[in-house]
């Protein structure tokens, strides 16, 4: 092998090492998106009475909210 064959694979080496670090690819990350003040009252409004227990609707709140926020950040 020459010294020009041997400068070559050095070279190809460092281009394929600096392909691999220079990874400018991003996934995109769309922002969490929360419920307003007129969204959690509303929330709270729907259900509020919905139920006799209070556990049950301290329950049903929190997945009533977990639903909406889905919903928004689907």
């Amino acid at each position: 092998m020459t010294e020009e064959d041997e400068e070559f694979q050095r070279l190809e080496r460092e281009a394929k090492m600096r392909a691999l670090e220079d990874d400018d690819i991003q996934d995109y990350v769309r922002p969490w998106v929360g419920l307003t003040r007129d969204e959690q009252s509303f929330v709270y409004d729907s259900l509020h009475g919905a139920t006799s227990r209070k556990d049950s609707f301290w329950v049903d709140f929190a997945n009533a909210i977990e639903q909406r926020l889905k919903e928004k950040n689907a």
